[in-house]
Protein backbone atom coordinates (compact mmCIF):
# COMPACT_ATOMS: atom_id res chain seq x y z
CA UNK A 1 0.00 0.00 0.00
CA UNK A 2 1.22 3.53 -0.74
CA UNK A 3 0.03 6.86 0.60
CA UNK A 4 -0.22 10.02 -1.49
CA UNK A 5 1.25 13.09 0.15
CA UNK A 6 -0.60 16.36 0.21
CA UNK A 7 1.67 18.47 2.43
CA UNK A 8 5.45 18.77 2.46
CA UNK A 9 8.19 21.16 1.40
CA UNK A 10 9.44 20.46 -2.09
CA UNK A 11 12.75 21.19 -3.70
CA UNK A 12 12.80 24.55 -5.48
CA UNK A 13 14.02 23.90 -9.00
CA UNK A 14 15.43 26.48 -11.40
CA UNK A 15 12.95 28.24 -13.66
CA UNK A 16 13.66 27.28 -17.24
CA UNK A 17 13.23 29.33 -20.34
CA UNK A 18 10.66 28.51 -22.96
CA UNK A 19 13.51 27.58 -25.26
CA UNK A 20 13.47 24.14 -23.63
CA UNK A 21 10.02 23.56 -25.00
CA UNK A 22 11.45 23.23 -28.44
CA UNK A 23 13.69 20.44 -27.15
CA UNK A 24 11.24 18.43 -25.14
CA UNK A 25 7.62 19.36 -25.58
CA UNK A 26 6.90 18.41 -29.15
CA UNK A 27 5.45 15.10 -28.02
CA UNK A 28 4.81 15.74 -24.33
CA UNK A 29 1.54 14.56 -22.85
CA UNK A 30 -0.24 14.91 -19.54
CA UNK A 31 -0.92 12.67 -16.60
CA UNK A 32 -3.38 9.80 -16.86
CA UNK A 33 -6.42 11.58 -18.28
CA UNK A 34 -4.70 12.39 -21.55
CA UNK A 35 -3.06 9.01 -22.07
CA UNK A 36 -3.40 7.86 -25.65
CA UNK A 37 -5.46 4.72 -26.12
CA UNK A 38 -4.20 2.74 -29.05
CA UNK A 39 -2.91 -0.73 -29.82
CA UNK A 40 0.65 -0.84 -28.53
CA UNK A 41 3.38 -1.41 -31.06
CA UNK A 42 5.53 -4.44 -30.47
CA UNK A 43 9.01 -3.28 -31.37
CA UNK A 44 11.72 -5.87 -30.63
CA UNK A 45 14.82 -4.97 -28.65
CA UNK A 46 17.69 -4.58 -31.10
CA UNK A 47 20.20 -6.48 -28.96
CA UNK A 48 22.51 -8.99 -30.65
CA UNK A 49 23.29 -12.29 -29.02
CA UNK A 50 26.39 -11.64 -26.97
CA UNK A 51 28.23 -13.31 -24.12
CA UNK A 52 29.86 -10.73 -21.82
CA UNK A 53 33.26 -11.53 -20.40
CA UNK A 54 34.75 -10.03 -17.32
CA UNK A 55 37.14 -7.18 -18.14
CA UNK A 56 40.06 -7.14 -15.67
CA UNK A 57 39.75 -4.55 -12.94
CA UNK A 58 41.89 -1.46 -13.33
CA UNK A 59 45.15 -1.15 -11.48
CA UNK A 60 44.30 -0.94 -7.78
CA UNK A 61 46.67 0.85 -5.45
CA UNK A 62 46.56 -0.31 -1.81
CA UNK A 63 44.54 1.97 0.41
CA UNK A 64 46.41 4.28 2.78
CA UNK A 65 45.48 6.73 5.47
CA UNK A 66 45.99 10.46 5.07
CA UNK A 67 49.58 11.69 5.24
CA UNK A 68 50.27 15.39 5.81
CA UNK A 69 50.58 17.13 2.45
CA UNK A 70 50.77 20.89 1.87
CA UNK A 71 47.63 22.54 0.58
CA UNK A 72 47.60 21.61 -3.12
CA UNK A 73 44.14 23.13 -3.60
CA UNK A 74 45.20 26.69 -2.82
CA UNK A 75 46.14 27.30 -6.48
CA UNK A 76 45.27 25.85 -9.86
CA UNK A 77 47.45 23.16 -11.42
CA UNK A 78 48.32 24.02 -15.02
CA UNK A 79 46.97 21.67 -17.66
CA UNK A 80 49.68 19.28 -18.84
CA UNK A 81 50.27 17.07 -21.86
CA UNK A 82 48.59 14.06 -20.26
CA UNK A 83 44.88 13.70 -21.02
CA UNK A 84 41.99 11.87 -19.41
CA UNK A 85 40.29 9.46 -21.78
CA UNK A 86 37.92 8.60 -18.92
CA UNK A 87 37.95 11.41 -16.34
CA UNK A 88 38.22 11.11 -12.58
CA UNK A 89 34.89 9.99 -11.11
CA UNK A 90 33.53 8.43 -7.91
CA UNK A 91 32.69 4.76 -8.35
CA UNK A 92 31.42 4.23 -4.80
CA UNK A 93 31.05 6.21 -1.59
CA UNK A 94 30.45 5.24 2.04
CA UNK A 95 30.68 7.33 5.22
CA UNK A 96 34.38 6.43 5.56
CA UNK A 97 35.48 5.27 2.11
CA UNK A 98 35.60 6.49 -1.48
CA UNK A 99 36.50 4.50 -4.60
CA UNK A 100 37.83 6.69 -7.45
CA UNK A 101 38.46 5.73 -11.09
CA UNK A 102 40.09 7.34 -14.12
CA UNK A 103 41.95 6.39 -17.30
CA UNK A 104 44.79 8.39 -18.88
CA UNK A 105 46.02 8.47 -22.47
CA UNK A 106 49.51 7.38 -21.38
CA UNK A 107 51.14 5.51 -18.54
CA UNK A 108 52.67 7.98 -16.08
CA UNK A 109 53.17 8.11 -12.35
CA UNK A 110 51.21 10.60 -10.34
CA UNK A 111 49.34 11.47 -7.18
CA UNK A 112 45.73 11.53 -6.07
CA UNK A 113 45.47 14.46 -3.64
CA UNK A 114 42.61 14.83 -1.16
CA UNK A 115 41.87 17.04 1.83
CA UNK A 116 38.98 18.31 3.86
CA UNK A 117 37.50 21.39 2.23
CA UNK A 118 38.98 24.49 3.83
CA UNK A 119 41.83 22.63 5.56
CA UNK A 120 45.48 23.69 5.21
CA UNK A 121 46.77 20.19 4.45
CA UNK A 122 45.56 16.82 3.30
CA UNK A 123 46.69 13.44 2.06
CA UNK A 124 48.08 11.89 -1.07
CA UNK A 125 47.85 8.49 -2.74
CA UNK A 126 50.39 7.60 -5.45
CA UNK A 127 49.49 5.66 -8.58
CA UNK A 128 51.75 3.52 -10.71
CA UNK A 129 53.59 4.50 -13.87
CA UNK A 130 53.02 1.15 -15.65
CA UNK A 131 49.26 1.45 -16.21
CA UNK A 132 46.75 3.88 -17.71
CA UNK A 133 43.66 2.71 -15.77
CA UNK A 134 43.57 3.45 -12.06
CA UNK A 135 40.99 2.56 -9.44
CA UNK A 136 42.07 4.01 -6.09
CA UNK A 137 40.45 3.70 -2.67
CA UNK A 138 40.58 6.34 0.04
CA UNK A 139 40.00 4.93 3.50
CA UNK A 140 39.56 6.42 6.98
CA UNK A 141 37.46 9.32 5.71
CA UNK A 142 35.23 11.20 8.14
CA UNK A 143 31.43 10.79 7.80
CA UNK A 144 29.48 13.90 6.86
CA UNK A 145 32.60 15.71 5.63
CA UNK A 146 33.36 17.47 2.34
CA UNK A 147 36.62 16.60 0.58
CA UNK A 148 38.40 18.07 -2.42
CA UNK A 149 40.05 15.48 -4.69
CA UNK A 150 42.33 16.00 -7.70
CA UNK A 151 44.97 14.22 -9.79
CA UNK A 152 48.47 15.63 -10.14
CA UNK A 153 51.19 14.65 -12.60
CA UNK A 154 54.70 15.57 -11.34
CA UNK A 155 56.89 17.77 -13.54
CA UNK A 156 60.64 18.23 -13.86
CA UNK A 157 60.49 21.42 -11.80
CA UNK A 158 59.02 19.67 -8.78
CA UNK A 159 55.52 21.04 -9.40
CA UNK A 160 52.39 19.31 -10.64
CA UNK A 161 50.17 19.57 -13.69
CA UNK A 162 46.76 17.99 -14.08
CA UNK A 163 45.34 15.93 -16.92
CA UNK A 164 43.05 17.74 -19.32
CA UNK A 165 39.76 16.40 -20.64
CA UNK A 166 38.73 17.41 -24.14
CA UNK A 167 41.33 20.18 -23.89
CA UNK A 168 39.87 21.71 -20.71
CA UNK A 169 39.77 21.27 -16.94
CA UNK A 170 38.00 18.46 -15.16
CA UNK A 171 37.38 18.96 -11.47
CA UNK A 172 38.60 18.99 -8.82
CA UNK A 173 35.96 16.73 -7.32
CA UNK A 174 34.00 18.01 -4.33
CA UNK A 175 32.88 14.89 -2.47
CA UNK A 176 30.68 14.80 0.64
CA UNK A 177 30.76 11.56 2.60
CA UNK A 178 27.32 10.35 3.75
CA UNK A 179 26.21 10.75 7.33
CA UNK A 180 23.62 8.52 8.94
CA UNK A 181 22.45 11.55 10.92
CA UNK A 182 20.57 12.86 7.86
CA UNK A 183 17.89 11.24 5.68
CA UNK A 184 19.33 9.52 2.62
CA UNK A 185 18.55 11.41 -0.62
CA UNK A 186 19.09 9.97 -4.09
CA UNK A 187 17.99 10.66 -7.64
CA UNK A 188 16.90 8.39 -10.49
CA UNK A 189 17.17 8.98 -14.23
CA UNK A 190 17.06 6.65 -17.22
CA UNK A 191 17.53 6.47 -21.00
CA UNK A 192 19.54 9.71 -20.86
CA UNK A 193 21.67 8.50 -23.73
CA UNK A 194 21.92 11.30 -26.30
CA UNK A 195 23.60 14.09 -24.35
CA UNK A 196 20.88 16.57 -25.34
CA UNK A 197 19.96 19.84 -23.64
CA UNK A 198 17.01 18.30 -21.79
CA UNK A 199 19.31 15.76 -20.14
CA UNK A 200 21.74 18.56 -19.27
CA UNK A 201 18.93 20.51 -17.58
CA UNK A 202 17.79 17.48 -15.58
CA UNK A 203 21.39 16.92 -14.49
CA UNK A 204 21.64 20.53 -13.30
CA UNK A 205 18.43 20.10 -11.32
CA UNK A 206 19.71 16.93 -9.66
CA UNK A 207 23.07 18.56 -8.92
CA UNK A 208 21.22 21.25 -6.97
CA UNK A 209 19.08 18.74 -5.03
CA UNK A 210 21.60 17.80 -2.32
CA UNK A 211 21.77 14.16 -3.41
CA UNK A 212 24.17 11.52 -2.14
CA UNK A 213 24.07 9.42 -5.33
CA UNK A 214 22.10 8.81 -8.53
CA UNK A 215 20.69 5.59 -10.02
CA UNK A 216 20.73 5.31 -13.82
CA UNK A 217 18.19 2.80 -15.22
CA UNK A 218 20.21 2.02 -18.36
CA UNK A 219 20.90 3.03 -21.96
CA UNK A 220 23.77 5.25 -20.85
CA UNK A 221 24.97 6.21 -24.35
CA UNK A 222 23.25 5.65 -27.70
CA UNK A 223 23.67 6.54 -31.40
CA UNK A 224 27.44 6.24 -31.21
CA UNK A 225 27.87 5.41 -34.88
CA UNK A 226 28.26 9.14 -35.56
CA UNK A 227 31.36 9.46 -33.35
CA UNK A 228 34.98 8.54 -33.99
CA UNK A 229 35.04 5.87 -31.25
CA UNK A 230 33.26 4.99 -27.99
CA UNK A 231 35.61 7.24 -25.98
CA UNK A 232 34.38 10.24 -27.95
CA UNK A 233 30.75 9.18 -27.57
CA UNK A 234 31.03 8.79 -23.82
CA UNK A 235 33.03 12.01 -23.47
CA UNK A 236 30.30 14.16 -25.00
CA UNK A 237 27.10 12.25 -24.26
CA UNK A 238 27.85 11.05 -20.74
CA UNK A 239 30.83 12.67 -19.01
CA UNK A 240 30.35 16.26 -20.18
CA UNK A 241 26.56 16.09 -19.90
CA UNK A 242 26.66 14.57 -16.40
CA UNK A 243 29.71 16.53 -15.20
CA UNK A 244 27.79 18.57 -12.56
CA UNK A 245 26.88 15.26 -10.87
CA UNK A 246 29.99 13.21 -11.66
CA UNK A 247 32.22 15.78 -9.99
CA UNK A 248 30.21 15.48 -6.75
CA UNK A 249 28.61 12.06 -6.30
CA UNK A 250 28.63 8.52 -7.71
CA UNK A 251 26.22 7.48 -10.46
CA UNK A 252 25.35 3.79 -10.24
CA UNK A 253 24.39 2.37 -13.65
CA UNK A 254 22.85 -0.76 -15.12
CA UNK A 255 23.28 -1.88 -18.74
CA UNK A 256 20.41 -1.28 -21.15
CA UNK A 257 19.76 -2.78 -24.56
CA UNK A 258 21.58 0.03 -26.37
CA UNK A 259 24.62 -0.41 -24.13
CA UNK A 260 25.10 -3.72 -25.97
CA UNK A 261 24.77 -2.23 -29.49
CA UNK A 262 27.50 -3.22 -32.00
CA UNK A 263 28.55 0.41 -32.55
CA UNK A 264 29.41 0.92 -28.86
CA UNK A 265 31.92 -1.92 -28.52
CA UNK A 266 35.60 -1.56 -27.68
CA UNK A 267 38.11 -4.39 -28.12
CA UNK A 268 35.26 -6.83 -28.63
CA UNK A 269 33.30 -5.83 -25.52
CA UNK A 270 30.51 -3.32 -24.92
CA UNK A 271 32.22 -0.08 -23.93
CA UNK A 272 29.89 0.09 -20.92
CA UNK A 273 32.06 -2.48 -19.13
CA UNK A 274 35.20 -0.46 -19.89
CA UNK A 275 33.69 2.77 -18.54
CA UNK A 276 32.26 1.23 -15.36
CA UNK A 277 34.77 -1.24 -13.85
CA UNK A 278 33.75 -3.39 -10.89
CA UNK A 279 34.18 -2.00 -7.40
CA UNK A 280 34.02 -3.70 -4.03
CA UNK A 281 31.53 -2.92 -1.31
CA UNK A 282 32.94 -4.92 1.62
CA UNK A 283 29.44 -5.35 3.05
CA UNK A 284 28.18 -7.21 -0.05
CA UNK A 285 29.48 -10.50 -1.52
CA UNK A 286 30.86 -9.58 -4.94
CA UNK A 287 29.15 -10.91 -8.06
CA UNK A 288 32.52 -11.23 -9.80
CA UNK A 289 31.46 -8.94 -12.65
CA UNK A 290 30.11 -5.48 -13.33
CA UNK A 291 27.22 -6.94 -15.30
CA UNK A 292 25.22 -6.99 -12.05
CA UNK A 293 26.21 -5.93 -8.55
CA UNK A 294 24.87 -4.51 -5.28
CA UNK A 295 25.85 -1.82 -2.82
CA UNK A 296 24.70 -0.51 0.54
CA UNK A 297 23.61 2.99 1.52
CA UNK A 298 22.45 3.47 5.09
CA UNK A 299 20.11 0.57 5.89
CA UNK A 300 19.18 0.02 2.24
CA UNK A 301 20.57 -2.51 -0.25
CA UNK A 302 20.48 -1.49 -3.93
CA UNK A 303 20.49 -4.44 -6.34
CA UNK A 304 21.69 -3.44 -9.82
CA UNK A 305 20.65 -6.01 -12.43
CA UNK A 306 21.16 -6.76 -16.13
CA UNK A 307 17.74 -7.41 -17.69
CA UNK A 308 19.33 -8.09 -21.10
CA UNK A 309 19.90 -11.68 -19.97
CA UNK A 310 16.29 -12.21 -21.09
CA UNK A 311 17.14 -11.00 -24.61
CA UNK A 312 20.19 -12.92 -25.80
CA UNK A 313 22.86 -11.96 -23.26
CA UNK A 314 24.43 -14.87 -21.37
CA UNK A 315 24.28 -15.30 -17.62
CA UNK A 316 20.56 -15.51 -16.89
CA UNK A 317 20.73 -18.52 -14.54
CA UNK A 318 23.79 -17.26 -12.68
CA UNK A 319 22.22 -13.84 -12.21
CA UNK A 320 19.02 -15.34 -10.83
CA UNK A 321 20.94 -17.40 -8.28
CA UNK A 322 22.86 -14.29 -7.23
CA UNK A 323 19.63 -12.22 -7.10
CA UNK A 324 17.97 -14.80 -4.85
CA UNK A 325 20.98 -14.64 -2.52
CA UNK A 326 20.78 -10.84 -2.38
CA UNK A 327 17.04 -10.88 -1.69
CA UNK A 328 17.53 -13.43 1.09
CA UNK A 329 20.09 -11.24 2.90
CA UNK A 330 18.16 -10.01 5.94
CA UNK A 331 20.78 -7.54 7.22
CA UNK A 332 19.01 -4.62 5.55
CA UNK A 333 15.76 -2.84 6.27
CA UNK A 334 14.82 -3.10 2.58
CA UNK A 335 16.25 -3.76 -0.87
CA UNK A 336 15.58 -1.79 -4.06
CA UNK A 337 16.18 -3.56 -7.40
CA UNK A 338 17.18 -1.46 -10.43
CA UNK A 339 17.31 -2.66 -14.05
CA UNK A 340 16.48 -1.53 -17.56
CA UNK A 341 13.52 -3.33 -19.16
CA UNK A 342 10.29 -2.55 -17.33
CA UNK A 343 8.26 -5.61 -16.29
CA UNK A 344 5.11 -3.45 -16.41
CA UNK A 345 4.53 -0.51 -18.76
CA UNK A 346 1.60 1.27 -20.40
CA UNK A 347 3.81 2.66 -23.15
CA UNK A 348 2.90 2.18 -26.80
CA UNK A 349 6.56 1.21 -27.46
CA UNK A 350 8.36 -1.89 -26.09
CA UNK A 351 5.15 -2.68 -24.22
CA UNK A 352 5.24 -6.48 -24.28
CA UNK A 353 8.98 -6.87 -23.89
CA UNK A 354 8.79 -6.86 -20.11
CA UNK A 355 6.89 -10.16 -19.97
CA UNK A 356 9.92 -12.44 -19.36
CA UNK A 357 11.23 -10.03 -16.72
CA UNK A 358 7.81 -9.98 -15.08
CA UNK A 359 7.46 -13.76 -15.06
CA UNK A 360 10.95 -14.43 -13.69
CA UNK A 361 11.73 -11.61 -11.25
CA UNK A 362 8.43 -10.12 -10.07
CA UNK A 363 7.44 -13.17 -7.97
CA UNK A 364 10.83 -12.94 -6.26
CA UNK A 365 10.26 -9.27 -5.45
CA UNK A 366 6.84 -9.96 -3.99
CA UNK A 367 8.08 -12.88 -1.90
CA UNK A 368 10.99 -10.79 -0.54
CA UNK A 369 8.68 -7.92 0.47
CA UNK A 370 10.44 -5.47 -1.85
CA UNK A 371 8.86 -2.00 -1.46
CA UNK A 372 10.11 -0.33 -4.65
CA UNK A 373 11.53 -1.30 -8.07
CA UNK A 374 13.06 1.04 -10.67
CA UNK A 375 13.35 0.40 -14.39
CA UNK A 376 13.52 2.35 -17.65
CA UNK A 377 13.47 1.41 -21.37
CA UNK A 378 10.12 3.02 -22.14
CA UNK A 379 10.62 6.75 -22.39
CA UNK A 380 8.17 8.21 -19.91
CA UNK A 381 7.29 8.24 -16.22
CA UNK A 382 4.90 5.69 -14.77
CA UNK A 383 4.02 4.43 -11.31
CA UNK A 384 2.31 1.08 -11.00
CA UNK A 385 1.16 -0.84 -7.95
CA UNK A 386 1.41 -4.61 -8.34
CA UNK A 387 0.26 -6.35 -5.18
CA UNK A 388 2.40 -4.71 -2.47
CA UNK A 389 5.28 -3.68 -4.76
CA UNK A 390 5.57 -0.17 -6.28
CA UNK A 391 7.10 -0.19 -9.77
CA UNK A 392 8.53 3.07 -11.14
CA UNK A 393 9.33 3.40 -14.83
CA UNK A 394 11.86 6.21 -15.20
CA UNK A 395 12.94 6.31 -18.84
CA UNK A 396 12.34 10.00 -19.53
CA UNK A 397 15.90 11.24 -19.18
CA UNK A 398 16.09 12.90 -22.60
CA UNK A 399 13.93 14.92 -25.00
CA UNK A 400 12.68 11.72 -26.71
CA UNK A 401 9.51 10.44 -25.02
CA UNK A 402 6.99 7.75 -26.00
CA UNK A 403 3.24 7.95 -26.37
CA UNK A 404 1.06 5.90 -24.07
CA UNK A 405 -0.90 2.86 -25.10
CA UNK A 406 -3.82 1.28 -23.29
CA UNK A 407 -3.41 1.99 -19.58
CA UNK A 408 -2.59 -1.12 -17.55
CA UNK A 409 -5.00 -1.74 -14.64
CA UNK A 410 -2.04 -1.56 -12.22
CA UNK A 411 -1.04 1.91 -13.45
CA UNK A 412 -1.65 4.81 -11.06
CA UNK A 413 0.24 7.63 -12.80
CA UNK A 414 1.46 7.90 -16.40
CA UNK A 415 3.17 10.96 -17.85
CA UNK A 416 4.84 11.41 -21.20
CA UNK A 417 7.40 13.85 -19.80
CA UNK A 418 11.14 14.22 -19.53
CA UNK A 419 11.89 13.91 -15.83
CA UNK A 420 13.98 12.72 -12.91
CA UNK A 421 12.90 11.14 -9.64
CA UNK A 422 13.90 12.26 -6.13
CA UNK A 423 13.71 9.76 -3.26
CA UNK A 424 14.21 10.61 0.42
CA UNK A 425 14.64 7.69 2.82
CA UNK A 426 13.13 8.02 6.31
CA UNK A 427 13.07 5.31 9.00
CA UNK A 428 9.47 4.34 8.19
CA UNK A 429 8.98 5.34 4.56
CA UNK A 430 10.35 6.39 1.19
CA UNK A 431 9.19 9.81 -0.02
CA UNK A 432 9.18 9.82 -3.82
CA UNK A 433 8.69 12.88 -6.04
CA UNK A 434 8.98 12.99 -9.81
CA UNK A 435 9.91 16.34 -11.39
CA UNK A 436 9.52 17.25 -15.06
CA UNK A 437 12.25 19.11 -16.94
CA UNK A 438 10.21 22.30 -16.43
CA UNK A 439 10.32 21.86 -12.65
CA UNK A 440 6.70 20.80 -12.19
CA UNK A 441 5.73 17.93 -9.89
CA UNK A 442 4.50 14.97 -11.91
CA UNK A 443 3.92 12.59 -9.02
CA UNK A 444 4.44 12.37 -5.27
CA UNK A 445 3.89 9.38 -3.04
CA UNK A 446 4.93 7.85 0.29
CA UNK A 447 5.97 4.19 0.20
CA UNK A 448 6.02 2.43 3.61
CA UNK A 449 9.16 0.58 4.64
CA UNK A 450 9.12 -2.75 6.47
Amino acid sequence: MVFLRTHRKFLMLPVLTLLLLGCSSGSEGTIMSDVLTSDPSNIPIDTPTFTPTVIPSPTSTPTISATPTPDVFAAEFPLGDVAYVLPLTIRHITPTRAVLFFELDQAVEGMLFYQVEGAAAGGELPFRADAVRHQLTLDTLVPGTTYKIRVGIPGADGGFSEPHFLGGKWGPLTVHTPSEMNPLRFGVIGDASFGDSVTATLVEQMAAADLEFVLHTGDVVDETEFNADPFESYAHKYYMTFAPLLQQIPIYTVPGNHDYDPDIRWQGEPFYFNAFPPFEDPRIPASGTNQYYAFVMGKMQFIMLDSQVFFGIAGRDDERVWLEERLADDRFQASIPVFHVSPFSSSSVHRSEGLPVRESWSPLFQEANIPLVFSGHTHQYERLQVNDVTYIVSGGGSSITYAGGELLPQSEVFARKSHFVLVVVYPDRLELTSFSVLGEIIDQVDIPLP
